[in-house]
């Protein structure tokens, strides 16, 4: 549907190649305001898929670069999914934890809700990195294979990916979550 969205909005553009005219904004903020002022766009894709789709064809570093070098890498907005969001909530990187309910309102209670989270969490990125994009793709990557949602008993050994983990080479892995020693809220917020 995300694709089909920003296929159709291509059409739309009578002759005009949808990449040559988000190249033509000036700052990935500025594509992504011209991609949600199309109410189609709008009305498919949520905000969070208007940033990541910005970042893989904007990013100088992921590839497409439709912007030709113009458009800097600090200049990006964080998609930050519900990965990113336990990972910065359980190391403890943001302060406030936005979930969706109370411990008593069933079993969802501990789920976070990226999106409200957002904000803060792209406001600690950017007072320790001055390339988001890439923080939030790495907090991801070890937010789906590494720190599983539930972290109780989990080891390389007992790990159903580990046959194919492709984190643990790079890392050294020891054979345990890499955030066991970090994480400040290890298995209260999960994602989803």
């Amino acid at each position: 549907m995300r694709v089909g969205g920003f296929l159709a909005y291509e059409m739309m553009l009578n002759n005009t190649n949808l990449s040559e005219k988000l190249g033509q904004c000036n700052t990935p903020k500025e594509a992504i305001a011209f991609l949600q002022n199309n109410p189609l766009v709008e009305s498919i894709l949520r905000e969070k898929a208007v940033r990541m789709y910005i970042s893989w064809i904007g990013h100088p570093d992921l590839g497409i670069n439709i912007s030709d070098d113009k458009w800097d890498k600090c200049l990006f907005e964080m998609p930050v999914d519900g990965h990113v969001g336990k990972i910065f909530s359980r190391t403890g990187l943001v302060s406030e934890i936005i979930h969706e309910g109370r411990k008593e309102s069933g079993s969802r209670w501990n789920v976070i809700v990226a999106s409200k989270m957002r904000p803060s969490i792209q406001e600690v990125t950017n007072k320790n990195s001055g390339d988001c994009i890439m923080v939030d793709h790495g907090a991801f990557q070890i937010g789906i294979n590494c720190c599983p949602d539930n972290l109780e008993g989990i080891a390389c050994d007992s790990c159903p990916r580990v046959d194919f983990c492709q984190i643990k080479p790079k890392i050294g892995c020891k054979g345990y979550c890499v955030l066991r020693d970090y994480c400040k809220r290890n298995l209260t917020w999960r994602a989803y």
